[in-house]
């Protein structure tokens, strides 16, 4: 789909001897070394889309603009992001209005910020949204050089009146709508706790190109199994990389074994074999039919080959 895409970044914990600053891992409420990825979903497919990994102590300002000009790159259209607090940044805002992006994220609390929203007239709370007052007003940020759209909700709770804000320099989307889409930027913390299963918090090194390349196969992998779960439809579609495992391969048994060119994968019989054999048997001759080098860079050149036995 690729019109809208959460943005966020995810550490993940380092137990390397390598001297690299300390980050926050909100996981395990500490702080302790790490590297930094920083991502982009799809918010509809709730599919990733491109990863960027960097040592602990990279700031959005500087890894953000490469992972937009990355996304921008793969989808091939402008999008609107949604994003957390994080990328509260003048700078990097106007980096990203320069590059067609359009942002809605919540303002950072500040007094200053609270005394702006409290000065706003009650006349400019005209809409509401989920039973709390919506103004839609305008407002300016340091390092920004054109004013950015400002949506203030305004609520009382426990007898005092609370306001929330949010910033975006989208001009035409209505404040329901853009909220609406800012509530589903939670669905990429839920793709963080998916991709645990298949070990992206597990770092195969420090070095960085070594990370990517291993989180890379395994974003890969994420979509494959996304795309296999979309085909089945139904109960499978709402399905946890977990679940989908436990439900199709759990019982599997195999054999491994280097034979020549060729990685043989003798697989010994399963439940649901009879749907997957067809796929997998001949898949030289299938690869090629279709144009496709049947050899595995990453694996050596080595082909594979799969037995049912």
């Amino acid at each position: 789909k690729g019109n809208i895409v959460n943005t966020d970044g995810h550490s993940i914990r380092s137990f390397s001897r390598m001297h690299m600053p300390k980050s926050y891992l909100s996981r395990e409420k500490i702080y302790d070394k790490s590297i930094r990825t920083f991502w982009t979903q799809d918010q509809e497919t709730k599919n990733p889309i491109f990863l960027k990994a960097s040592y602990s102590g990279t700031t959005v300002s500087m890894a953000v603009p490469d992972l937009m000009d990355k996304t921008l790159e793969i989808l091939q259209n402008p999008f609107l992001s949604a994003m957390d607090k994080e990328h509260f940044v003048g700078t990097l805002l106007s980096q990203l209005d320069e590059r067609g992006i359009r942002v809605i994220l919540p303002m950072r609390n500040s007094d200053k910020r609270l005394k702006e929203m409290e000065a706003i007239d009650v006349s400019q709370f005209t809409q509401r949204f989920e039973g709390r007052r919506l103004a839609d007003v305008f407002t300016y940020l340091k390092d920004c050089t054109d004013p950015l759209r400002f949506l203030v909700l305004k609520a009382r709770e426990d007898g005092e009146t609370k306001y929330v804000g949010f910033i975006t320099n989208d001009v035409n989307t209505t404040p329901r709508a853009l909220l609406k889409i800012y509530r589903k930027r939670w669905r990429i913390e839920n793709l963080f706790s998916e991709c645990d299963f298949l070990g992206f918090n597990l770092l195969v090194s420090t070095n960085l190109n070594a990370i990517t390349a291993n989180l890379a196969l395994k974003l890969m992998a994420f979509n494959v199994m996304s795309a296999f779960r979309n085909d089945l439809g139904g109960e499978f579609l709402s399905m946890t990389p977990d679940l989908i495992h436990r439900h199709f391969l759990r019982n599997v048994q195999g054999k491994v074994k280097l034979h020549g060119d060729y990685i043989r994968v003798d697989i010994f019989g399963f439940e649901h074999q009879d749907a997957v054999r067809p796929l997998l048997d001949n898949l030289q001759a299938k690869l090629l039919k279709n144009g496709l080098d049947p050899r595995i860079p990453w694996l050596n050149n080595h082909r594979i080959c799969f037995r049912f036995m």
